[in-house]
């Protein structure tokens, strides 16, 4: 008996720990929230959730190295949320322009959930960094077949437009029209950035944190 209540106290003070840190994560106080989550991951390490947590505190405080350690700690127990854990990853990669390894995480990203529009977002801006034209707009086209809605819609839908401008000019070796699509391209790809710029990186992971606060219960 006396087993049993030492066990129900500890889960009821992780749970309590993780609710706290979420409640700050949601508050936008990440330094706060970190020391609750990093202190909730030492109580439980195999809740996915705190990985996940942290990986984006950490990148909200400029630190993706740790970021990067932490979500790949993540991924060793990860069932629910992988795909925002690797989502999480690319977007780390992609802020340290390592463009190749975040198209290789919004790839695994999309493998485990073939309907997650802003990985297929992520990854067309990523292939567009490497100048893969061709992949960039078939992400592009996913995305907006996955998120008709899109805010972006038109931005998107011209850069689409470009694209297949670049591609059918490199293939007939039109030079001079295909450098005057490239500095179009440029231009609305940098306002697509302005746009997206401070969603990107949390869209997906906050949505996820105020589904999980309403849910969490003894069991997490």
């Amino acid at each position: 008996m006396r087993q049993i209540k030492v066990l129900l106290a500890f889960l009821l003070l992780t749970s309590s720990t993780l609710q706290e840190g979420e409640k700050l994560l949601l508050e936008d106080k990440p330094q706060e929230a970190r020391l609750k989550l990093e202190a909730a991951l030492n109580e439980n390490p195999k809740n996915e959730k705190i990985y996940l947590y942290l990986g984006i505190i950490y990148e909200q405080l400029n630190d993706p190295e740790r970021s990067i350690q932490v979500l790949r700690r993540g991924l060793s127990i990860a069932k629910k949320h992988k795909d925002l854990i690797y989502y999480n990853i690319g977007n780390n990669f992609f802020r340290q322009e390592e463009y190749t390894l975040a198209v290789e995480m919004y790839s695994k990203a999309v493998e485990v959930n073939l309907q997650f529009d802003d990985a297929y977002l992520n990854r067309a801006n990523s292939r567009l960094e490497l100048e893969n034209y061709s992949g960039a707009r078939d992400d592009y086209i996913q995305y907006l077949q996955l998120a008709p809605s899109s805010p972006q819609r038109e931005q998107i839908e011209e850069l689409i437009r470009l694209l297949s401008g670049i591609i059918k000019d490199a293939e007939l070796k039109k030079q001079e029209e295909l450098e005057k699509q490239k500095a179009l391209l440029n231009e609305v790809l940098n306002s697509l950035k302005n746009a997206s710029e401070d969603t990107r990186n949390l869209s997906a992971g906050s949505e996820e944190i105020e589904e999980d606060y309403e849910e969490i219960d003894i069991a997490d």
